[in-house]
C-alpha cells in the first residue's frame, strides 16, 4: 500500500514537471510568433537570422525581401501610381485595401508625399466610395448624371458646327459662364484626338491655360503631339507658298488649281500666304467656279480662326477681275495685230518694248498690280500663231530679241 502511494506521488510530480516545462517552453514560442507577425523590426531580424539555416529553409529566408528592399518597392509603386489618372489610381488603391490594409495605409502615406493635392481628391473619392448607398449617395449620383448629360449636350452641339463657329461658341459659352472650366476640361476628355487638338489649337490661349491641367494627362499628351504636328505642317505650307510665289505660271496652274496634289484646306493656307497679285493671276486662268468658291470659304475660315479681318477672298476676287479684263484686252489686240503687216507688227512691238511705259496700274489692298507696255507686248506675241511670233522675234534687234525671248519662255 505504501509502495503504491509513493509511486502515485512520483507520477504526479512527473506530470507537474512536464506541464510546467511545456508551459515555460510554449509561452516564449507563442510570444515570438506573435512578435514575428506584429513587430516589423523583430520580423526582419528573425528572417535575417534564419538565413543561416542549412538547405531549403535557409534559401527560403534568403529570398525574402529585407525591410529596406520592401520599403523601396513600396516607394516605386507609389511613384508609378501617382502618375495614373485619378480613376485608375482609385481602383488600384481600393483593390489593395481589400487585400492588404497595412500596405494600403503605407501607400497612402507615400502617395501623399508625392502629390498631396492629387491625394486630397483621391482620399475624398475613397471616402465617398465607402459610403453606404443611401439618399445622399443617390442625390450625388443624380448630380453627376446631370453633369454628364450637360457635357454630352455640349459635345453634340459643338461638334455639329463648322470649326470657326465651334471655336466662337466655346469661347462665348465659357466667357459667359454657361460652361465652367472643369466642365470644358471634361468636354475635351471626351473628344477624339483629331477634333480636340484642332479646338485647342485655335482657342483663346487664356481659356486653354485655364483648363489645360484639368484634362487627363494621357489625353493632354495626345493633344499636344497632334498640335505639334499641325504647327509643323502649317509652317511647311507657308514655306511652299513662298516657293510657289516665284514658280512659273504653268507650275502654279498644275499644282494649285485642283485637289490632286493638295487638299482644299492646305491650298487655303498656301493662297493665304501668297501675294494677292499672284493668287489673282493664277485663279484668273481657270473656270472652275466650285473650286474657287470652296477655296474662298476655307480662306475665310482661316481668317476667322486666326482672328484676321483682312477679307482676302474679296481682294483675290478683285485681282481676278483685273487679270480677266487685261486678258480680254490682250485677246482684242491679238486679233487686231494678226491682221496687220509683219513690218507694222514689228514696229509696234519694238515701240512698246523700248518705251516700256506703264499700261495699267491698280491698287488692291496694300498691293499694286502693274502692267507695262513690255508685258503687253509679250502677251500679244503669245496670242499670235507660233510662226508669226517667231518671225517678229527674228526681225527685232538682237538685244530686244534676247530679252523678249527669255521672258516669252520663262513666263
Amino acid at each position: 500500500m505504501a509502495d503504491n502511494l509513493q509511486e502515485n506521488e512520483k507520477t504526479s510530480y512527473l506530470k507537474g514537471f512536464i506541464i510546467t516545462f511545456l508551459a515555460f517552453l510554449f509561452i516564449p514560442i507563442v510570444t515570438m510568433i506573435i512578435m514575428y507577425f506584429t513587430n516589423d523590426n523583430f520580423h526582419y531580424a528573425t528572417n535575417n537570422t534564419l538565413t543561416a539555416l542549412p538547405g531549403v529553409l535557409g534559401e527560403h529566408f534568403k529570398s525574402l525581401p529585407t525591410k529596406e528592399e520592401k520599403e523601396n518597392i513600396k516607394l516605386q509603386i507609389a511613384k508609378y501610381y501617382i502618375d495614373l489618372d485619378e480613376d485608375r489610381l482609385l481602383d488600384k488603391l481600393l483593390i489593395i485595401k481589400g487585400e492588404d490594409e497595412e500596405l494600403y495605409n503605407d501607400l497612402l502615406i507615400l502617395l501623399n508625399k508625392e502629390n498631396p493635392i492629387k491625394m486630397k481628391l483621391i482620399r475624398e473619392k475613397i471616402r465617398l466610395s465607402q459610403l453606404e448607398t443611401n439618399l445622399l449617395n443617390r442625390i450625388l449620383e443624380e448630380i453627376e448624371d446631370d453633369k454628364k448629360e450637360k457635357i454630352n449636350s455640349y459635345v453634340d452641339y459643338y461638334t455639329s458646327l463648322k470649326l470657326p463657329d465651334t471655336i466662337s461658341e466655346i469661347e462665348r459659352t465659357y466667357q459667359s459662364g454657361e460652361i465652367k472650366d472643369n466642365e470644358l476640361a471634361e468636354f475635351f476628355n471626351l473628344m477624339a484626338t483629331e477634333n480636340g487638338s484642332r479646338y485647342l489649337y485655335y482657342l483663346d490661349n487664356e481659356i486653354v491655360e485655364d483648363i489645360r491641367y484639368q484634362i487627363k494627362k494621357d489625353k493632354l499628351n495626345d493633344f499636344e503631339r497632334e498640335i505639334a504636328a499641325m504647327e509643323s505642317k502649317e509652317s511647311q505650307l507657308e514655306k511652299l507658298a513662298h516657293i510657289y510665289e516665284n514658280e512659273t505660271l504653268n507650275t502654279q496652274l498644275n499644282d494649285l488649281t485642283n485637289i490632286n496634289k493638295f487638299n482644299i484646306k492646305d491650298l487655303a493656307v498656301i493662297y493665304r500666304n501668297m501675294s494677292i497679285k499672284t493668287a489673282g493671276r493664277i485663279l484668273s486662268k481657270i473656270d472652275d467656279t466650285e473650286f474657287i468658291t470652296n477655296l474662298y470659304q476655307e480662306i475665310s475660315d482661316l481668317e476667322k480662326l486666326n482672328r484676321q479681318a483682312e477679307n482676302m477672298p474679296a481682294y483675290i476676287s478683285e485681282a481676278i477681275k483685273i487679270y480677266e479684263n487685261y486678258d480680254k484686252k490682250v485677246e482684242e489686240l491679238g486679233d487686231i495685230y494678226r491682221r496687220i503687216s509683219l513690218d507694222e507688227l514689228v514696229d509696234t512691238i519694238e515701240n512698246m518694248v523700248v518705251g516700256n511705259r506703264v499700261y495699267r496700274r491698280y491698287d488692291v489692298n496694300t498691293e499694286e498690280i502693274v502692267f507695262t507696255q513690255k508685258n503687253l507686248a509679250i502677251d500679244i506675241l503669245r496670242k499670235l500663231p507660233a510662226k508669226r511670233a517667231a518671225e517678229v522675234l527674228e526681225i527685232l534687234r538682237v538685244e530686244r530679241r534676247i530679252d523678249l525671248t527669255q521672258e516669252f519662255v520663262l513666263n
